[in-house]
């Protein structure tokens, strides 16, 4: 299969899983690090976001060996706490400015096309303390805030800037699942933070028009949902799965609605977010221009055999299913199923009007890849390189198919650290020597530098 010259081959990163906190002053701590600091005991190896791989000061090199490797885009997120000295009045820290000047710098004079994300979860922890983050609604005015500034500063060099990387996912992991700071079970509270989100959004995208040679997009989670079986009970489990998991942002995002299935369940078990109708119509009158998915393992789903019972959540509507022929990664408990890539494409096709898109994040986590390492010293990789073939080869066959697919992006060009697992499971191209931070690169990367300077897989 032809890979285009002009189809974005890269990887995606996120700032509070790779940069580290050198750098920052007092007052200017995360989600992240506020997160670690509630219970350090929860993380792996008591390992926490201070050096994760340390690309604040690797930086240079790491975005010359993404080029060296023949990749042209590179997906970054500007820390919203590192780029601000103050984030209630916008004020800018100029060590952060300078930061991320040089890191697009950086990439551009490497030949390779910066692509922005403005929040990948890691909002300032003050706004935690003060406004219980997302759940408020002064965030989404101090996040325009911060929007104007960084678009101010960076419009020039940049064109293709993300509001927000998976939304959804530290709001179920923290207010529905309960496994993530701030580690509540209260379904109010989450969906008036997703609405926030969902807000803040549409007003990205307006900002955004003041600049016409840019795009704002989003990038969602994105978990296909398949059910079962052809029953009637396990198709409607799978539509219910569908509403809360996908169609809740990509409605509201690709349609500029948000599904009335989504009011009327909210309300019928008391938590339906606060809203007016101007809020709609500005998520309306705004959709975004390009879509990034995010995408690592479908859902399965069957009918409820029991009650479900406790406070609201999805999982009311359904059960997780087992597929017997399922391919599985045993080291992430995720399932394998690369050929979702195609039924994503084809339903962004079919039913949101062809919307450009691209993988914004794909890849494969594997514990103790120490095990794997060769004579030479370096990691066989080959499940990762299975794992990127075989999703890109869908991705491409995508785009034959008609479907607007610009892209796929690896996640990630070195081994990086996770909410709570650290560095317990490896995604990148490059091994990270946790006591030296040096970088070594995987048969993985060797690999792509070889499809890449043929353009085909």
């Amino acid at each position: 299969m032809h890979i285009p010259n002009n189809f974005m081959i890269g990887t995606s990163s996120s700032a509070w899983q790779i940069e580290g906190t050198a750098g920052k002053k007092s007052g200017q701590e995360s989600w992240a690090e506020l997160f670690y600091q509630s219970d350090p005991t929860r993380w792996h190896d008591q390992i926490g976001p201070e050096i994760a791989s340390d690309f604040y000061h690797h930086y240079k090199e790491d975005i010359q060996t993404m080029a060296d490797a023949g990749m042209n885009t590179f997906r970054f997120t500007i820390q919203w706490s590192r780029l601000m000295k103050d984030p209630f009045q916008a004020e800018l820290d100029q060590d952060g400015v300078s930061f991320y000047k040089d890191v697009i710098h950086t990439i551009k004079v490497c030949g390779m096309r910066p692509i922005i994300s403005l929040e990948h979860w890691d909002i300032p922890a003050v706004f935690f303390k003060k406004y219980e983050g997302w759940v408020s609604r002064e965030l989404v005015g101090l996040y325009i805030r911060y929007v104007e500034k960084a678009l101010d500063l960076f419009h020039e060099d940049v064109e293709l800037w993300f509001a927000f990387t998976e939304p959804n996912i530290p709001i179920d992991n923290g207010y529905i699942k309960k496994i993530w700071y701030p580690f509540v079970h209260d379904p109010k509270k989450a969906y008036q933070a997703h609405f926030h989100k969902i807000l803040a959004t549409a007003k990205a995208v307006h900002v955004a028009k003041k600049y016409p040679h840019i795009k704002m997009g989003a990038m969602v989670h994105m978990t296909p949902i398949y059910a079962a079986s052809n029953e009637i009970r396990d198709c409607q489990a799978a539509y219910y799965a569908d509403l809360f998991e996908v169609r809740l942002y990509l409605d509201a995002y690709l349609k500029g609605e948000i599904p009335d299935e989504i009011f009327t369940e909210l309300e019928k078990n008391q938590c339906l977010f606060a809203y007016d109708f101007n809020d709609l119509k500005e998520i309306r009158d705004n959709p975004v221009d390009i879509l990034g998915i995010d995408y690592y393992f479908p859902i399965r789903v069957k009918a409820r055999e029991s009650e479900y019972t406790g406070p609201f959540s999805p999982k009311k509507y359904y059960e997780d299913y087992l597929w017997p022929q399922r391919e599985f990664n045993a080291d992430r408990g995720w399932e394998i199923y690369p050929r979702a890539i195609l039924d994503i494409g084809m339903r962004i096709k079919n039913d949101y009007g062809n919307k450009d898109w691209f993988i914004s994040e794909n890849g494969i986590g594997i514990e103790n890849e120490g095990r794997f390492r060769n004579a030479e010293g370096q990691i066989e990789d080959t499940y990762r390189i299975d794992f990127i073939k075989r999703h890109l080869q869908y991705t491409l066959q995508a785009k034959e198919a008609g479907c607007a697919c610009h892209g796929y992006l690896i996640w990630s060009f070195v081994d990086n650290l996770s909410a709570i697992n650290a560095f317990k499971n490896r995604y990148g191209l490059l091994e990270l020597d946790l006591s030296s931070r040096k970088r070594i690169p995987k048969r993985s990367l060797l690999w792509l530098q070889e499809i890449l300077k043929k353009r085909e897989i």
